[in-house]
């Protein structure tokens, strides 16, 4: 009895030890994918997972698990406009399928945001865009048939945008149809995260004033942290992102229930 029982823990570790890898690998794992793996029962995944938890080796979500976030490094702008330029034309893509002629937008700020609003130039000729950020809004000006607004206040020289209480004033006397924010970080256990104190109400003020809030966030940021906590991860927010966000992630998100358009991976 004493070598059976000690064979099982023997099973059990070496089990848990595949998750743990699993998860470093891909980011997260799922039940359903485990159970079928390891041919076990759905209750010894949730306590290999529970144990896993215990020595902070995961976080636990609905419907399976995912790493701990590490965080995210915070570069400048000028920095970030040079990181991954094509996932950002690539995500950007994606969004324009979540616009039509006339709509009225809310665009944040940010290296994304670029690509963003240069996609929006090239793909329509008429929108309304409320922006605090001052290279969106020279990016649309020179459209014809647009009409951008710029939310100014004091003005955030390493954002290139403007922040405080007048931009923020200004924001707030407007409603868009969607928003579309570019955030620093996503992660289930710990939400939707960025790293700029100045632009976090501004940021705020886009979701409530908002019918719909769309995250566009390339593949490397899901499952990161940073400072700031802009709002929960659930069925409310929509996320576009690239090609390269891996298969086990993009179905627990799905599996929460929460709205992801990502690109068809290339065989």
């Amino acid at each position: 009895m004493g070598s059976f029982q000690e064979e099982k823990g023997m099973l059990a570790i070496e089990r848990q030890e595949q998750i743990v890898s699993q998860i470093r690998r891909n980011g997260a794992v799922r039940i359903h994918e485990l159970t079928k793996q390891f041919s076990v029962s759905v209750e010894t995944i949730r306590r290999d997972l529970l144990e896993l938890e215990r020595q902070d080796c995961l976080h636990r979500v609905h419907g399976g698990a995912v790493g701990i976030a590490v965080a995210k490094q915070y570069h400048r702008l000028e920095e970030r406009t040079e990181e991954n330029p094509q996932k950002k034309e690539e995500l950007s893509g994606y969004a324009a399928g979540l616009i039509r002629e006339g709509d009225v937008l809310m665009v944040d700020s940010g290296s994304t945001a670029i690509a963003f609003a240069k996609m929006l130039a090239e793909e329509f000729e008429r929108l309304t865009v409320i922006t605090y950020s001052l290279q969106v809004f020279e990016i649309l000006k020179k459209k014809e048939g647009f009409t951008p607004y710029l939310c100014a206040g004091a003005y955030l020289r390493d954002e290139n945008a403007f922040c405080g209480q007048w931009a923020l004033q200004m924001l707030e006397q407007f409603h868009a149809k969607t928003a579309f924010l570019f955030p620093s970080a996503i992660s289930l256990q710990n939400g939707i995260m960025d790293y700029d104190q100045e632009l976090y109400h501004l940021q705020r003020a886009m979701m409530k004033h908002a019918d719909r809030s769309v995250f566009l966030a390339d593949s490397d940021k899901f499952e990161k942290s940073a400072l700031l906590k802009l709002a929960d991860v659930n069925e409310a927010v929509t996320f576009v992102t690239d090609s390269g966000l891996r298969k086990e992630i993009l179905e627990l998100y799905q599996e929460n229930g929460i709205e992801m358009i990502r690109g068809e991976q290339k065989q």
